[in-house]
């Protein structure tokens, strides 16, 4: 809820600023990280594994780095530009960049500039970020899946090839060119031929090489048979990028970055739709990568906004050059998400034992697995080599032959989406892990009449992460349902109010009852009947609303002389004298969550009400 900011702390505190600075903060370690993303002060808008960028309604000099004193004025995003510091300052003056912090590995910039080199920009938006929850189960693999293995040895190296040739025949994929639009309509083709629930999803950009719409995102889904509404999505770009295209017309054929990728996600969908799966599967293909991750911005920023349930996300870009002559896997992703790259592992140890596949931190460029990792989801980037990837990326040469060298190594690529996609939705057949979440800070008020003894109950909403869609809440006195309570999208609290005579215990639990049949307990409190310890007259002259409450609470009681407003743990938050009005308005804007008891002293006697604060 909103807090109230006091101009005089701004004035106490020198280290202080005004409201809506960016800011940089760095971090050490998961429970750190999650204390940023938890501060009220704060609104995340990107992380890296070291540094957090965010705005501040209070600038402290002592945590934080000041980049721009008014974050987001007159720009759309900043820029995040990959190069190496012993090559910023050369770079910034030549091109004429004004960098607002300058790092080992990269330098933001208000601007949107071209890279430094490679897959070397990303776009900071104006959009809260969200931290992926760790409390997400991924399948431990013991052992192979002959149903698994049979679509593993379905993927075709020619069809591959098939894939990269025609999009490297287009010459350019530049993101707004006609080129990019005729491939996302060729990709949606594919996509509608297998049967897929197919849209192209247009969105805006605002790049160094201008501002427009994009070739449109193309997005085909896979109805799970069991749980349609719970999805794992793989994904790739399709555009590219060349200097030689952008001034001279010359071609960015881009078969390696990243043709190979969306060859993947086709083929994963060719073999893949000829099976039914418990969860839903989603191949996405998207554009405008290589100004800055705005196509899969755009739909992982949909995603979180709908509060699509997506239990990981498999990045596919570039994985045709092979180093050596081993094939090798070297997986990219942030510290915060390491359950997925464990899980990635474990399937590489189950299926091919002899692949070798680690996990690395790359600071030459990113790709499309960072939009969902900073929308709420888990996502990973497997990728060709994170030292020695092809040389000929963004340049004329990326070409069949120069820059794809090894069909085989995106055959084991796409073999290794392929199992991992199908391990977590599951072939039909096979029993699904199930599990859900409790209420939380379930409690008892006991609030008394004369004669009959009003408890409530209140608690709040489960933990994410349960296999099912909430769905309702039972309330249980001495093991018997006395009543259902309907769960509401965005309702955090809820109560119920329960009568029992004065001097009665009985027990209470609430549970928590999902879609998929999961049922998860709460403890169990005693609640008992007790007289009033003050003198609570009959409801007639009284009314306390609304409630829940929000902004501001409505009291109305005779002869009205004092307000004391006391927290769930007992203690006095607030007293406000009347004199003697019949209806006063309390406002709770700058109260925490939570619930409170309302205390009304009158001429004619003491009256307690309890009020949830949202």
């Amino acid at each position: 809820m909103k807090r109230t900011l006091f101009t005089f702390v701004a004035i106490m505190l020198s280290s202080m600023m005004m409201a809506g600075s960016f800011v940089m903060v760095s971090y050490s370690g998961r429970a750190e990280l999650e204390r940023l993303f938890n501060d009220p002060n704060l609104t995340v808008h990107y992380y890296t594994n070291s540094e957090v960028f965010a705005t501040a309604e209070r600038f402290d000099a002592s945590s934080m780095t000041l980049l721009d004193e008014n974050a987001f004025n007159g720009n759309e995003t900043y820029t995040l530009v990959y190069c190496p510091a012993s090559m910023q300052g050369s770079y910034l003056v030549e091109n004429k960049i004004n960098a607002i912090a300058q790092l080992k590995d990269y330098f933001i910039t208000k601007e949107s500039v071209m890279p430094y080199k490679n897959d070397g920009t990303v776009a900071i938006f104006n959009k809260k970020a969200n931290l992926p929850r760790l409390t997400r189960d991924f399948p431990v693999v013991t052992e192979v899946n002959p149903t698994i293995r049979e679509m593993l040895d379905q993927v075709n190296m020619d069809s591959l090839e098939a894939t990269v040739q025609h999009l490297q025949d287009y010459g350019h994929r530049l993101w707004n060119s006609e080129n990019a639009y005729a491939a996302s309509d060729w990709i949606a083709g594919r996509m509608e031929a297998l049967g897929l629930e197919v849209e192209q999803q247009p969105f805006y950009a605002n790049t160094w090489m201008g501002s427009g719409n994009a070739a449109p995102n193309v997005i085909g889904i896979q109805r799970g048979t069991l749980y349609p509404d719970t999805y794992v999505v793989c994904g790739s770009h399709f555009d590219s990028f060349s200097y030689q295209a952008m001034y001279g017309g010359g071609a960015a054929p881009g078969a390696d970055d990243n043709a190979t990728g969306v060859a993947s996600v086709l083929e994963s969908a060719r073999i893949l739709t000829q099976y039914e799966f418990e969860y839903s599967i989603i191949y996405c293909a998207f554009g405008c990568e290589e100004m800055g991750l705005y196509g899969s911005n755009a739909y992982a920023t949909r995603c979180q906004e709908e509060g699509m349930d997506i239990i990981g996300y498999f990045n596919n870009d570039m994985n045709g050059y092979l180093y050596g002559d081993q094939i090798h896997i070297d997986c990219i992703y942030p510290n915060s998400v390491e359950p997925i790259g464990a899980y990635y592992r474990n399937v590489g140890e189950v299926y091919y034992p002899e692949l070798p596949i680690q996990h690395v931190n790359f600071n030459d460029g990113d790709s499309d697995h960072t939009s969902f990792n900073n929308h709420g989801y888990m996502g990973i980037y497997p990728f060709e080599d994170y030292q020695n990837y092809s040389p000929y990326i963004h340049t004329t040469n990326d070409l069949i032959g120069l820059s794809v060298t090894s069909f085989e190594m995106s055959q084991q690529y796409c073999q290794m989406n392929i199992a991992c996609l199908a391990e977590i939705a599951n072939p039909m057949g096979e029993t699904p892990q199930v599990y859900c979440h409790p209420v939380r800070n379930f409690e008892i008020m006991e609030p008394i009449t004369k004669e009959l003894s009003n408890l409530w109950l209140y608690w709040e909403t489960p933990e994410e992460g349960s296999t099912g869609e909430l769905e309702h809440f039972e309330v249980y006195r001495d093991n018997a349902v006395i009543a259902q309570v309907v769960y509401e999208l965005g309702v955090n609290w809820y109560d119920y109010l329960d009568t029992i005579t004065v001097g009665v215990q009985a027990e209470y639990f609430i549970m928590a009852v999902y879609s998929d049949g999961c049922e998860a307990a709460s403890d169990t409190l005693i609640g008992e009947g007790l007289p009033n310890s003050v003198n609570d007259l009959e409801n007639g002259n009284v009314a306390v609303y609304p409630n829940p409450a929000e902004s501001q609470i409505n009291i109305i009681a005779n002869g009205l002389q004092l307000v004391n407003v006391y927290n769930a743990m007992g203690q006095l938050v607030e007293t406000v004298k009347v004199n003697l009005l019949d209806q006063f308005t309390l406002s709770v804007e700058s109260y925490p969550s939570g619930l409170y008891t309302i205390q009304m002293v009158t001429k004619n006697g003491v009256y307690n009400r309890n009020v949830v604060v949202k």
